[in-house]
């Protein structure tokens, strides 16, 4: 099944065995993610990790990078004091500036990613734009590596990493593909309507926190909406940068809001979380020295006059 279904995916089959022959040749191997991971930088990467270590007790797996405390509940990151030239693998990351870690003691570097490869970086790298996620494309990586290999908490992780980016299969990057790689997941044991209990529970400040970003958000007559959140408002409501950004789909589901986004005052920066329903915006998010999918990317602009900046640009494409 997965066979016919990945056949136009060419760096899968171009260097899945060259990932592999590079897995078995270390025995040191660290995997990286984003800063600010979300779910799926967290399933994806602690996915792959409860998958190596199964698959090879002997070698020392790695998963390092900071936690993010929402999500907690899918796995720790490692905290490691002393990495002699390892193998590095680095998930869901297009480009070097945004990996949470370095690469200067890496021996040789994987890039495994589902987003368009604005950077190219690694020894090896495997990019699949027409995949749902990278916890997606480990996944059918794993089927072509050793599929026997895989565990009850890797199949989690990697089913709640594409919940994650697919929004509950909701949006258009959901494929058959996608539906076909949760249903074998599903097959392994573990509480999927539980740990998405568990992602999507709010507290009550964290529902507070929704009022905020509907009672302040702007909405434009070209079907733009927005709000802009300073820090002082996430310190009120208790919620990090990357906490404040997830309730970024709250807009989606307004017909007449074509384009979106939650801008987050960071120090020195403001985090901008772009989304569309059909308008392709990773072109714009570019002209900001930023990046992500056609309908989903991320911006940092320096100050409010930028933003405005990103604005009318946005406008131009309505």
């Amino acid at each position: 099944m997965f066979n016919e279904l990945t056949g136009h995916l060419n760096d899968i089959k171009t260097h899945t065995k060259d990932v592999l022959d590079l897995i078995e040749r270390h025995d040191e191997i660290v995997i990286l993610r984003h800063q600010k991971p979300d779910p799926d930088a967290y399933g994806a990467q602690l996915g792959l990790r409860a998958y190596l270590r199964n698959k090879y007790p002997d070698k020392s797996i790695q998963a390092l990078g900071e936690g993010e405390p929402s999500l907690s509940f899918l796995g720790d990151m490692d905290r490691v004091t002393t990495i002699e030239s390892p193998l590095v693998i680095v998930v869901d990351t297009a480009n070097t500036d945004r990996i949470d870690g370095s690469l200067d003691y890496a021996k040789k570097v994987v890039k495994i990613d589902h987003h368009p490869n604005v950077e190219l970086y690694g020894d090896v790298s495997i990019v699949e734009t027409e995949v749902s996620s990278a916890s997606e494309l480990i996944y059918l990586l794993i089927q072509k590596w050793d599929k026997n290999s895989m565990t009850d908490e890797a199949a989690a992780l990697f089913y709640m990493g594409i919940v994650g980016d697919t929004g509950r299969f909701l949006y258009n990057n959901t494929t058959q593909l996608t539906h076909a790689v949760a249903s074998k997941l599903k097959e392994f044991n573990f509480d999927a309507a539980g740990m998405n209990n568990l992602m999507h529970q709010s507290s009550i400040e964290k529902f507070k926190y929704k009022g905020y970003l509907i009672h302040n958000a702007v909405f434009t007559n070209s079907g733009i909406a927005y709000v802009y959140v300073p820090k002082s408002v996430m310190a009120e409501y208790g919620l990090s940068v990357s906490e404040a950004g997830l309730d970024v789909n709250i807009f989606r589901e307004i017909d007449e809001v074509k384009v979106w986004f939650i801008a987050l005052e960071g120090d020195g920066e403001i985090r901008v979380r772009l989304r569309s329903k059909e308008v392709v915006i990773n072109d714009v998010a570019a002209v900001f020295d930023g990046g992500g999918h056609p309908l989903a990317s991320g911006v940092r602009v320096k100050d409010l006059d930028v933003l405005d900046e990103l604005i009318a640009k946005i406008e131009e494409k309505l």
